[in-house]
């Protein structure tokens, strides 16, 4: 359990560290020795490997975690003063309970603002620091980017520079982010997702699609990945032209955008290729928005052909894994004439055809070969 110190001590973080977290304490020395010493207390994530690929939900905020000015709730307004003064790289102060839960909120400039005041100092030296605080903004360890600026939006606008507290599943403070923080990351996600957009359909590439493949695994949830194509796709630009190809192309991106709802993704990874990442439960409208319309080009009659695999907990590593699962099945898809659409598992041989001859049945020879075997 979290112990919060008295005034003058140094605080101590939770046992329960959260999995791959490390612990830092930092102590500020006031300037008047009288005051003693304050202690900021915190759990800062560790640095990553590199950066982490852009979601729709945006970076997670332990990327941007800070360590907390932490100090009891009871602590008097002098004290804080002592720590602000003495540490000019504190944006702010929480107030904390026995347990670590924050309780106030303390902003650095209002608090300096009311405390040098003509009678500021002699009103509120001795008293509580909590009177001068505000209801603390608090998000989950698990929380993201996009999920902070949310909180922060529906609170007042007079604390859109007030520190975030980030707290786990007990409520207790592990860190805050800073708004500028996260406003400097999502606008240069956004920045580099832009650059990855395909500029025939504007939709995300393979780097955006495989980065979500790989969360979800890290996250343990279910999903399946689909790969679709149109049918003698050459053929059709060699006979039509490129110009009613590429109609074809952009066509068949709105159709997938349109579909696409809550977490499904749809990317397109040049050509004719695009990939869908969804829940398995969300597969039917998708398949159904590209298989069951007439798509021609030319005046000519054009098939598209779909191939999904479906990953549970455990049964592939990474995207790499997934997609090699995924190619067999692509060309067992490719094999059937028309419309098509093939379903495996990962970890499991055979599959179902969903569309196109011989579906509901898995036709011989075409078993989904465990990657890497022949």
């Amino acid at each position: 359990r979290c112990t919060t110190p008295t005034a003058g001590a140094t605080a101590t973080c939770s046992d329960r560290t959260p999995p791959g977290w490390r612990r830092s304490t930092r102590r500020s020395t006031s300037r008047r020795s009288s005051r003693s010493t304050a202690a900021t207390a915190c759990l800062c994530p560790p640095p990553g490997p590199g950066p982490t690929p852009p979601s729709r939900s945006g970076p997670p905020v332990r990327q941007f975690v800070r360590p907390a000015a932490l100090l009891p709730a009871t602590t008097s307004a002098g004290h804080v003063r002592a720590l602000l003064t003495g540490s000019p790289e504190v944006s702010g102060v929480l107030l904390v309970d026995t347990h670590g839960v924050p309780v106030r909120s303390v902003h650095r400039s209002r608090f300096l603002l009311s405390m040098s005041g003509r009678y500021g100092h002699a009103l509120y030296a001795d008293r509580p620091a909590a009177k001068l605080g505000d209801p603390p903004r608090t998000v989950g360890v698990d929380a993201t980017a996009w999920e902070v600026l949310d909180v922060v939006a529906v609170g007042d606008r007079d604390r859109t520079s007030d520190d975030v507290a980030v707290v786990d599943r007990y409520g207790r403070c592990v860190g805050v982010v800073r708004l500028a923080d996260l406003v400097r990351a999502l606008a240069e996600s956004r920045v580099e997702e832009a650059a990855s957009l395909n500029p025939l359909t504007r939709l995300p590439g393979s780097d955006a699609i495989t980065g979500e493949v790989d969360r979800r695994i890290a996250d343990g949830r279910t999903f399946a990945l689909s790969w679709l194509d149109v049918d003698h796709f050459k053929q059709v630009n060699d006979g039509a032209g490129f110009a009613a190809g590429d109609e074809l192309i952009r066509s068949v991106g709105r159709a997938l955008r349109h579909a696409a709802s809550g977490s499904t993704h749809v990317g397109h990874i040049g050509g004719d290729d695009f990939l869908v990442l969804a829940d398995p439960d969300g597969l039917d409208p998708v398949a159904a928005s590209v298989l069951d319309a007439p798509w021609s080009a030319g005046g000519n009659p054009v098939s598209l052909s779909l191939a999904t695999v479906v990953c549970t907990p455990g049964s592939v590593m990474d995207h790499r894994q997934a997609a090699a699962w995924l190619a067999p099945l692509k060309k067992a898809a490719k094999s059937i004439g028309g419309a098509s659409w093939v379903l495996g598992r990962a970890g499991v041989n055979g599959h179902e055809v969903r569309r196109g001859a011989g579906a509901s049945a898995t036709p011989a020879g075409y078993g989904v070969a465990e990657p890497g075997r022949n």
